[in-house]
């Protein structure tokens, strides 16, 4: 059986590919910096903010582990043209998206009001890149970019 020629890569695959693994590094770094409890960095953020955080039950925060991590991998995996990139970066979506609708409308107190709106923005912003990412993917996948 013959295998499929992958589509000529366009000329928007590799810069929107390496925006989104700079965009999913910030979120990782972010990520890794407040769970070690980095001094220098986490020293710089309101302390309630971080009563905020730490009390996240432990699926929002694996949520938000999936989320940057997953995404640091799909866009890994679109710049290398690889045919699970969709798959990946729809996880990363939907982790994102679960972690930001929960601290949005069902963390007492929400975000909006514990940290502010400007983290709040933040967190739409993210979901809303990595629902663009995943539909970039889907869409390399439908034409045979993507294989």
């Amino acid at each position: 059986m013959p295998t499929a020629v992958p589509a000529e890569r366009p000329w928007h695959l590799v810069p929107v590919a390496m925006l989104a693994l700079l965009w999913h590094a910030g979120g990782s770094l972010d990520y890794v910096l407040t769970q070690f409890n980095y001094e220098p960095y986490v020293s710089r953020v309101p302390p309630e903010w971080l009563l905020f955080f730490e009390a996240m039950p432990a699926w929002v925060t694996g949520a938000w582990a999936i989320g940057v991590w997953g995404g640091v991998l799909g866009a890994l995996l679109l710049l290398m043209r690889e045919h699970w990139a969709p798959l990946v970066l729809a996880v990363s979506f939907f982790a994102v998206l679960a972690a930001t609708v929960w601290l949005t409308i069902f963390s007492d107190p929400p975000l909006q009001v514990a940290v502010g709106m400007e983290f709040t923005w933040v967190m739409i912003l993210a979901t809303v890149v990595s629902l663009l990412l995943w539909l970039y993917a889907r869409w390399m996948r439908r034409l045979g970019v993507i294989t």
